[in-house]
């Protein structure tokens, strides 16, 4: 579906920013093995996905989706003391924001108590939160990306 409605590979980055130092939700998203017996979006074949880890920095992060010019972009943030998942989730849509780049890619936010409103009001396209497998996370860009290409 993806070679015939979008004629191209998906690219993905993703990454924990900030001081977030865990990597088992982005892992299970992104890479090969995947999760619950749901491949990760390495194993699909019309997407090409960068997991950079963890204690990466919004800057960092953006820059190498815009130097892959990446369709999509992963922030993953585990719920911390004092919102600091909050704060660095809006230093990313601001630091987003500051470059111009509002629209160029899918924003979306993950984690253990991330759910999609709280990821729309901190400025993300989606959010996704504990449980959540690949596929459901590659459907939704899939289906973004279709909605993006017919407007």
């Amino acid at each position: 579906m993806i070679a015939k409605n979008i004629g191209k590979k998906i690219k993905v980055v993703g990454a924990c920013t900030g001081s977030d130092a865990h990597t088992v939700g982005i892992d299970a998203i992104l890479n090969m093995k995947g999760y619950a017996g749901d491949y990760g979006l390495e194993r699909y074949k019309w997407f090409e996905v960068y997991n950079l880890g963890a204690q990466i920095s919004n800057d960092t992060l953006i820059e190498k989706a815009i130097s892959v010019n990446a369709d999509a972009i992963l922030l993953s943030q585990v719920v911390t003391q004092r919102n600091i998942h909050k704060e660095n989730s809006q230093d990313f849509i601001r630091k987003i924001e500051e470059r111009g780049l509002r629209g160029k890619f899918i924003l979306i936010l993950g984690g253990p108590r991330i759910d999609h409103p709280l990821a729309v009001s901190l400025g993300f396209d989606a959010g996704f939160g504990a449980g959540t497998k690949p596929s459901e996370v590659a459907s939704y860009i899939y289906a973004r990306m279709l909605e993006l290409k017919d407007k």
